[in-house]
């Protein structure tokens, strides 16, 4: 989904017109009909301001995987990890079940291994290598956020590698749907406006059998 399709969505989701969007954010309601119609693209402050009309995160409407990311609400972060996730840095693996998702006490989130030619980790004067350090995300709603988008793209990266198995109408229709729902599952779980509890975000666990490598 691309920006003016992004900012329709949550505006019909709210169930508010084009005039009321315009009159929240104070910008010229032709204005949102282009952004709505993709015949202009809304400048940063106009974005910012029609992601707080909408109780959505600036970032899930401009497009996480661009520059400037923000982190100031739990919508901002799972941007963040999405990108990561997305570019490689992370590496979400895990045991799924039979519908797919991956079993919560089999999960476990890693850096790319390639970092470690550049970045370790310090720990009482000894350097752990970043490839053996995990990532536990200490909010279990955030965990399960991410385990929930993580599905989406497991199903969507296979559907796609299925359809090349199988170029038809069918199942490249087949992988359409399954982006449109991947697209609307990470827009829904950016839209958290809540600001970050610093006590509850993410934290490097260094096993104990590799602390002192």
């Amino acid at each position: 989904m691309n920006t003016s399709e992004k900012i329709k969505y949550c505006r019909t989701q709210l169930g508010i017109t084009q005039d009321k969007l315009a009159e929240l954010t104070g910008i010229h309601p032709v204005s949102i009909r282009k952004y709505e119609t993709n015949k202009m693209q809304p400048q940063p402050a106009q974005l910012e301001r029609i992601a707080a009309a909408l109780g959505v995160s600036y970032n899930a409407l401009n497009g996480a995987d661009r520059a400037g990311m923000r982190l100031e609400t739990v919508g901002d972060l799972m941007g963040v990890l999405m990108v990561l996730s997305n570019s490689g840095v992370l590496k979400i693996t895990g045991e799924r079940g039979s519908d797919h998702m991956l079993k919560e006490d089999t999960v476990s989130i890693s850096f790319n291994p390639v970092l470690s030619s550049y970045l370790a980790i310090e720990r009482r004067g000894s350097k752990l290598r970043l490839q053996d350090a995990l990532l536990h995300v200490k909010s279990q709603h955030i965990f399960k956020n991410l385990l929930t988008w993580e599905k989406m793209s497991y199903l969507y990266t296979s559907a796609i590698q299925s359809a090349k198995g199988h170029p038809s109408e069918a199942a490249q229709a087949v992988v359409k749907e399954i982006e449109s729902t991947k697209d609307l599952v990470e827009l829904e779980l950016q839209k958290s406006q809540l600001l970050l509890d610093t006590t509850k975000g993410i934290s490097v666990k260094i096993p104990p059998n590799r602390a002192d490598q």
